[in-house]
């Protein structure tokens, strides 16, 4: 590109943010293939900068000239008709979707589209615009969470765009037809619109859904389901009754909740039955009939300790789900990690904690204790004195330093070649893979650390430390408990429902086992020290 050409691109530029329509024409004149060199020279095109200020006269001189400029596509992946979604100028929006309907369905570089934009920021108008062009648009759901724009509306609390959504999309009978997007969808978490406006307390919201169950247009269309599971198996009213902060408001939502026929999942049975009936005009609609257990009493709602327990479990496998993700996009970070580890467990080995003593005159048949004694060759300031450092730290202490070392230094080189393989890391399988090799790596690196430790203080200085070391061998074990739980529910869902309960007291006793093994080491092992154990058996 000439000098003259990046001239004239600066000038393009600087009167499409003043929205200089003159200047815009004089540029015209000048060069008529500038537009086209927008599209080549930057992400960012001259209609993008008028629809973000709301350069109505701008925006249709470009469109006039170059209208293939509305398709577009920024490096967020944004289009004209995005910026102009999330303004507030209706007229810049109608002649974009004029001049490119389909750009309705676009979307960004986290999956919305221009709806969902302007659902985000409450823009009544604008909506009414884009649904009119494309109907469709509302069944496109975000890639990051899987939520509607009915999601959107409760989730940034858009009362008059959730309502103005619901009237096409539930109101009218030919559009809830053809769309699948309605008021029982779901995001990936299984809520439901009603769970969100409940989690927010948005009584307006929760006023408005349930008002719409009881009328008889939306009624026979799309019912609200009150006692929808979400993947919790939470209903809107046991959303509630997990909300840590209390007010006045929780009372009016379980009111309203119960009038709608809302119950906790504790009292719904997991039987339903689906009954069809006729309406006037002879088309069928298919009713879901909960059963609700005789004995229940609803006014003393009741949550079962499997269903609390499977609950957590769930929120667990979220959270470490979360984890994958960010493990498989930090691939880079990992290899670092892994490499310092690495790294640090060779160092080890080239020079070990001298005050490992190896006396060769002490044997394992000796019947008395072995306490050896460390005497330091020379310092600056002379000769050190000698120290008792303990009765367990000759040959067998150094061996078990040596053998955590090297599990760790070899964990972290495999973690390595699992990196640089080119193995699809992207499956689960290969993330649970390198996240078990990695946390084996740094307990048996910590583990080494703690040897090591012992081989550098006295024994009345290591009493000061056993607790720590308790604490660490509870925590390794505690992460053990959550990812062997997690396999199990994994293996659970593969072969079509096993019995969870019996996973879980599986993995229960093999982890409670360990633990019974571990503090009995534990104990065994301060009796060396002559110090008391927290714990008997």
């Amino acid at each position: 590109m000439t000098d003259s050409s990046k001239d004239t691109m600066k000038e393009l530029y600087q009167a499409s943010r003043l929205g200089d329509v003159a200047a815009l024409k004089d540029l015209l004149r000048t060069d008529p293939l500038v537009l086209e060199r927008t599209i080549i020279s930057s992400s960012e095109t001259p209609l993008h900068i008028a629809a973000m200020f709301g350069y109505v006269e701008f925006a249709k001189e470009i469109l006039s000239r170059k209208p293939e400029l509305a398709s577009e596509l920024d490096s967020e992946g944004f289009s004209p008709l995005h910026l102009a979604s999330a303004g507030k100028n209706v007229e810049i929006v109608i002649e974009l979707v004029k001049a490119a309907p389909d750009v309705c369905l676009s979307t960004d570089s986290e999956g919305r589209t221009p709806l969902h934009l302007a659902a985000m920021k409450g823009r009544v108008e604008i909506m009414n615009e884009l649904f009119k062009c494309r109907p469709e648009a509302v069944d496109k759901g975000l890639e990051n969470g899987g939520e509607t724009v009915l999601h959107l509306c409760v989730k940034h609390s858009r009362f008059e765009a959730l309502e103005l959504l619901l009237q096409w999309v539930v109101g009218h009978p030919g559009q809830s037809d053809r769309l699948r997007v309605g008021v029982n969808s779901k995001d990936d978490d299984g809520n439901t619109i009603l769970h969100l406006a409940v989690a927010k307390k948005h009584i307006q919201i929760i006023k408005l859904l349930l008002h719409n169950k009881s009328s008889t247009t939306i009624a026979t269309h799309d019912h609200v389901e009150v006692n929808a599971l979400n993947k919790n198996t939470f209903t809107a009213l046991d959303t509630l009754a997990q909300s840590t902060v209390r007010d006045i408001k929780d009372m009016e939502i379980a009111e309203l909740l119960r009038g709608a026929g809302g119950l906790r999942a504790a009292e719904i049975t997991n039987t339903t039955s689906t009954v069809t009936i006729s309406n006037v005009n002879g088309e069928t609609n298919a009713v879901h009939v909960v059963r609700i257990n005789d004995n229940d009493n609803s006014s003393v709602p009741r949550t079962q300790p499997m269903e609390i327990i499977n609950g957590t479990i769930r929120n667990w496998g979220k959270r470490l789900n979360e984890y994958e993700k960010w493990l498989e996009k930090k691939l880079n970070t990992v290899m670092v990690v892994a490499s310092l580890l690495a790294g640090i467990g060779f160092q080890a080995v080239l020079n070990p904690p001298n005050r490992f003593n190896l006396n060769p005159t002490a044997t394992r048949n000796d019947k008395q204790p072995r306490h050896f004694r460390y005497q330091a060759a020379i310092s600056i300031n002379g000769p050190i004195p000698s120290m008792d450092i303990g009765p367990d730290n000759g040959f067998d202490n150094f061996m078990a330093f040596m053998y955590s070392n090297t599990i760790g230094v070899f964990g972290s080189m495999m973690v390595m070649v699992l990196v640089m393989s080119g193995l699809p890391l992207n499956r689960r399988a290969f993330i649970w893979i390198m996240m078990f090799i990695m946390c084996g790596s740094i307990v048996f690196m910590g583990y080494g650390y703690i040897l090591a430790l012992r081989s550098v203080i006295s024994v009345s200085a290591q009493s000061k430390f056993e607790d720590i070391f308790l604490i660490w061998r509870i925590l390794v074990l505690c992460i053990l408990l959550m990812h062997t739980i997690r396999i199990a529910l994994y293996i659970s869902d593969a072969t079509s429902g096993f019995p969870r309960s019996l996973l879980l007291v599986s993995c229960g006793s093999v982890v409670g086992a360990l633990l019974i093994y571990i503090e009995k080491a534990w104990i065994k092992d301060v009796k060396l020290h002559h110090k008391k154990p927290i714990f008997k058996w």
